[in-house]
């Protein structure tokens, strides 16, 4: 009955599972450092943005469900947003303030849950990083929770932006030990994400 009332864990537990298990298969996927995640209360997990699976890879590290921020220029294709309601994906508005999903954010951390980020914003465009962008120190330094860095290796080759079908390419997410934000004007946070990328990098 639970997952009937909780979308994101039905989502979990009836999609990701073949989902983790044809990664497998296909493309090698290796995961390293999972005991870096929370096991029970609230955490934010960072990572870099190659291709259009990174979610599904960066959630496969836990059984608990990732709660990811996506902008309305992908929630909003009605073709697909069915889907990222289902898994609870929370929207961000493109075109505005993003009060509602800062404030969805950490209403999901002050119940102890796990919000996915991608703090470059946007799937890189050649499969370098893009710069970091500053939402992530607030809602960390707000909701005092811990961040964990994650490294995805080898998501642009397979699902990079504009290609249709995921080609086959050796992937694996690698997570770090996490750190805290304290302060919202905390500037060294986009240097931080980059020097735990760094050394989770293969």
């Amino acid at each position: 009955m639970r997952l009937l009332c909780l979308p994101e864990l039905a989502g979990r537990a009836f999609l990701l599972p073949p989902a983790y298990a044809i990664a497998r298969v296909l493309f090698d996927l290796r995961l390293k450092g999972t005991r870096f995640l929370p096991a029970e209360g609230p955490g934010i997990v960072v990572a870099n943005h190659g291709g259009f699976l990174d979610p599904f890879l960066l959630q496969a590290g836990t059984c608990r469900p990732l709660r990811f921020l996506m902008t309305s220029d992908f929630y909003d294709v009605k073709a697909q947003q069915w889907f990222y309601r289902f898994v609870g994906a929370i929207r961000v508005n493109e075109n505005g303030p993003p009060r509602d999903s800062i404030r969805s954010a950490l209403d999901v951390l002050s119940a102890g849950g796990l919000i996915g980020l991608f703090p470059e914003g946007q799937l890189s465009p050649d499969g370098n990083l893009s710069p970091i962008q500053p939402g992530i120190s607030f809602l960390a330094s707000r909701s005092k929770v811990p961040v964990v860095p994650a490294w995805i290796q080898g998501s642009y080759h397979v699902s990079r932006r504009g290609q249709v079908f995921p080609r086959r390419h050796r992937l694996s997410v690698t997570y770090g030990a996490p750190f805290s934000i304290e302060s919202p004007r905390d500037r060294s946070t986009p240097e931080r994400i980059l020097a735990a990328w760094e050394e989770l990098r293969p």
